[in-house]
């Protein structure tokens, strides 16, 4: 038995020192495996469409139908051309994601029957006074990066006191749909927002410095629940 006894030593002993000397080895497979778990969780978690409490209703998350006729809304794709914006952990570019996600949000709102106008076309640069354009709701779309890799969730922001409503509005909405963390309303003097004297926002959907953030923002289905939730908002507000 004495052998047996050297050996637990041993392996205890081997185990002990790798755990506290080798993390360079072990911590980044464990890393991703922590972040691959929370990915399939929160897809379970978010998938049986209920609020985390009581015995609420559960959420509507399909498509709904609206009639918004006679409204011009104007859609700002962030950044464009020489000005890529942030750049994601996959490669992909600020202004790609924007851009692909404000096509899928003009085809929605025109089939609601809007006139939807674009501040910019796919791989254009528009400056700041370009993207003062006269409308009746004016949304600019933004997907931004931070030094600080834990920063996660979507922001909305607006200028003036006549704005708020709708920032608040259409962060509700988005709120209902979105996997991440509402940070909130925020009033900040942005160009694209500040230049104009009717409502407009300024929403960053995430922050692709995050991993989880970036990888979720890349996948179709988030992209059309976010197409929904600003949807829902800009009806709500409408009413």
């Amino acid at each position: 038995m004495e052998w047996m006894k050297r050996l637990l030593v041993n392996t205890f002993g081997a185990v002990t020192f790798f755990i506290k000397y080798k993390k360079h080895v072990y911590m980044i497979p464990v890393a991703f495996l922590l972040a691959a778990s929370l990915i399939v969780f929160i897809t379970a978690a978010t998938g049986h469409l209920f609020k985390a409490s009581g015995n609420e209703a559960p959420i509507d998350l399909q498509p709904r139908e609206y009639d918004i006729s006679g409204t011009t809304i104007v859609l700002d794709p962030g950044h464009g051309g020489k000005d890529p914006g942030a750049t994601s952990a996959s490669g992909i570019t600020e202004d790609e994601i924007v851009y692909r996600l404000a096509g899928q949000l003009k085809e929605e709102l025109e089939r609601h029957g809007a006139e939807v106008l674009l501040t910019r076309e796919q791989d254009t640069f528009a400056s700041l006074d370009a993207r003062k354009v006269e409308g009746d709701l004016f949304i600019s779309l933004h997907s931004d990066a931070m030094d600080d890799p834990s920063v996660t969730g979507f922001t909305t922001y607006y200028t003036y006191p006549h704005q708020k409503k709708f920032a608040e509005t259409l962060n509700n909405a988005l709120d209902t749909r979105s996997y991440f963390r509402n940070r909130g309303v925020h009033s900040m003097n942005y160009q694209v927002t500040w230049q104009l004297d009717y409502p407009a926002v300024l929403v960053e959907l995430g922050y692709l410095s995050n991993e989880l953030d970036d990888r979720i923002l890349l996948t179709s289905h988030y992209q059309e629940l976010m197409v929904q939730g600003l949807t829902d908002g800009i009806v709500e507000y409408l009413k």
